[in-house]
């Protein structure tokens, strides 16, 4: 994946979920808050249409570059163009080195 600065053309905001305990123990999410909006380049590069005797699911997955950063959780939620994507793998450096950051990303289509 190519990357330069005048191809981050697109605005994405990250958000951390926070959770608390119920009465069972159990982690729920009950809000977002924002950890940063930034410009990314975000390329769609598979996409899975699962038509399961149950019910037909759609998947899209995506990969993301930004510049480098060191606040960004595999938990953390992508907001792109009013689709909500969700981290799939860790953040990793693209080539190892600390210039940009490539988020794994996939989007679960709802049904219509």
């Amino acid at each position: 994946m190519y990357v330069s600065l005048n191809e981050l053309k697109q605005r994405i905001t990250i958000l951390r979920p926070v959770t608390e305990q119920d009465a069972e123990g159990n982690l729920v999410e009950h809000d977002r808050t924002e950890v940063a909006t930034v410009w990314a380049k975000v390329l769609p590069y598979a996409a899975k249409i699962s038509d399961g005797y149950a019910e037909e699911v759609k998947e899209v997955d995506y990969r993301i570059a930004i510049r480098y950063r060191t606040d960004i959780k595999v938990t953390d939620i992508i907001c792109w163009q009013g689709k909500t994507l969700r981290q799939t793998a860790p953040p990793y450096g693209k080539d190892g080195r600390r210039q940009w950051l490539i988020l794994e990303c996939r989007e679960l289509v709802e049904d219509e």
